[in-house]
């Protein structure tokens, strides 16, 4: 049994459809215990207040049971868990990170609070100290990373990191719906996440 977060982005109001909503019926049937919130205000988020959701959610899950912890994030939600291993709030490691098509900090003006300096010692520290694992998904496409990713995150915070060509921002309307590769991910981390 895994213990697994998911941390959507801006906008996201959990849809029909979409892989994130998809993934957690799918690994919650095979017995695994997910927690997905709805995060508030999504269309002009607040750090604080998603950090104080994500606190309660990842204290229920730590005294959920054993199991491993991974986080999947999207979008913001990839910023969001990197404020989250700097914060304190954390009060265990998890096992494994999906960081998926993470925006780049720079293009977040109009939500000053999630922006953060990736070539800061202390995110590249507190990343690698949060998970024993970090895996950053991204594409040669996606209009939140102008750089890519590899130069915009795996460089600077010195993580891996998987390209799927032509994948855009991984949205719903991208045709990013059942997404076969994450949900084998949760069971098999060297699954292949281009797997549609």
């Amino acid at each position: 049994m895994k213990r697994i977060l998911i941390i959507h982005g801006w906008g996201n109001e959990r849809p029909v459809g979409h892989w994130h909503r998809l993934l957690a019926t799918q690994v919650r049937k095979q017995g695994h215990i997910v927690a997905y919130p709805q995060l508030p205000d999504t269309e002009l988020p607040s750090l604080d207040k998603w950090l104080a959701v994500l606190k309660v959610e990842l204290d229920m899950l730590r005294d959920a049971g054993d199991g491993e912890l991974i986080v999947i994030a999207h979008s913001l939600g990839c910023l969001t868990w990197l404020h989250i291993a700097q914060s304190g709030i954390l009060q265990e490691q998890a096992g494994r990170v999906l960081l998926v098509a993470a925006a780049d900090p720079d293009l977040c003006g109009e939500v000053p609070s999630f922006q953060l300096d990736l070539n800061s010692t202390q995110v590249k520290a507190a990343a690698h100290s949060a998970a024993l694992m970090t895996l950053f998904v991204g594409s040669d496409s996606d209009p939140w990373q102008p750089r890519g990713v590899e130069n915009t995150f795996a460089k600077p915070l010195d993580l891996p990191f998987v390209v799927i060509p032509g994948a855009g921002h991984f949205a719903v309307e991208e045709g990013w719906t059942p997404w076969a590769g994450v949900i084998s991910w949760v069971t098999d981390s060297t699954a292949d996440l281009a797997t549609r």
